[in-house]
């Protein structure tokens, strides 16, 4: 009897013990994984002045041990990207029966390498956590994320003149360079220009470039688009200093960016190579006339008569006298 009691007594005293699966987890029930948001892929931040990236990845572990938790940290980026650097700790400790976050510092320094980086391209990272345990090895775990440079949109005109001055009723061609600074596709989706304080001035076939595709300049030796425009001062317009902006509305961002010139005005007949915009424009304000003749005014056939005539009365009231 007294046997049976003992053993009912040590039955109840086991059943009261915790759990040793619930207290003593295996060695693989730590969790690892991303904190920050990468699905379906992660945008990192770009400054597009700079070309510059800085940005941060958070990874969490769960250990749900009574032990803490050492892990050794490695990050690898796929298809050999080289121009992201990431810095973070190689060997981390997650306290027992704790969840904490820890960092992936993203930073560029080739300006040039990100700019040429096509946005559609995704960057692989993966991002692996290995148990450092005495004994038998402990098979690693991975993460991994989609990263994604963002397009930057920046189109920039520029004009630089092959001529200082226009004559009046004549017209000279021009060209207009259309930068892509950015890192994808763009298009100008307006060209116009603005003219302060010369009316009579017209800039021309400015639209023909509107609406081309430009790849990003001096990204695989891709050169700026060209845009041939003229310059046309009309035939009245007075000797002046014009100036003109040019602005061009980006199709990527919006964005309207522009570049100001200044173009003097001769007077009709002035010495500038120039076309001729008007025909007989340049000659019939010319102001000289290239045959040498006199400048003293022609008499007319009438004229002629009434002196002759004149002098006829004058010489008979003469010898009438006589």
């Amino acid at each position: 009897m007294k046997r049976i009691g003992l053993f009912l007594l040590i039955i109840l005293c086991v059943a009261m013990l915790p759990s040793s699966a619930g207290q003593f987890p295996g060695n693989n029930e730590w969790e690892f994984g991303w904190e920050s948001e990468v699905e379906p892929s992660y945008e990192l931040s770009l400054d597009g002045e700079k070309w510059r990236i800085e940005d941060t990845l958070v990874f969490y572990v769960d250990n749900p041990r009574v032990n803490d938790l050492s892990l050794t940290i490695t990050v690898e980026f796929e298809d050999d990207v080289d121009f992201i650097d990431a810095s973070f700790e190689e060997s981390i400790t997650v306290s027992s029966q704790s969840n904490e976050t820890f960092s992936i510092e993203l930073t560029t320094s080739d300006a040039d390498e990100v700019r040429a980086h096509v946005p559609t391209d995704k960057i692989g990272i993966v991002v692996t956590a290995e148990e450092s345990a005495a004994g038998a090895p402990v098979s690693p775990k991975e993460i991994n994320a989609d990263l994604k440079v963002p397009r930057y949109h920046k189109l920039v005109p520029e004009v630089t003149l092959a001529v200082s001055s226009v004559d009046a009723g004549t017209w000279v061609e021009e060209t207009l360079f259309l930068n892509n600074m950015g890192n994808s596709v763009d298009a100008a989706t307006k060209i116009e220009a603005d003219i302060r304080s010369c009316p009579l001035l017209d800039i021309e076939e400015l639209e023909s470039g509107e609406g081309s595709q430009i790849q990003p300049t001096g990204v695989d030796d891709n050169q700026p688009a060209e845009v041939r425009f003229r310059i046309a001062p009309s035939t009245a317009h007075p000797a002046k200093t014009c100036e003109v902006t040019i602005i061009v509305t980006s199709e990527g961002d919006g964005l309207e960016r522009s570049t100001t010139f200044s173009v003097d005005i001769d007077e009709s007949g002035g010495s500038q190579n120039s076309n001729t915009g008007d025909t007989g424009s340049s000659a019939s304000n010319s102001g000289s006339d290239s045959s040498g003749s006199s400048a003293l005014p022609s008499l007319g056939p009438q004229t002629v008569f009434v002196l002759l005539g004149i002098v006829a009365i004058i010489r008979k009231n003469r010898l009438d006298v006589h």
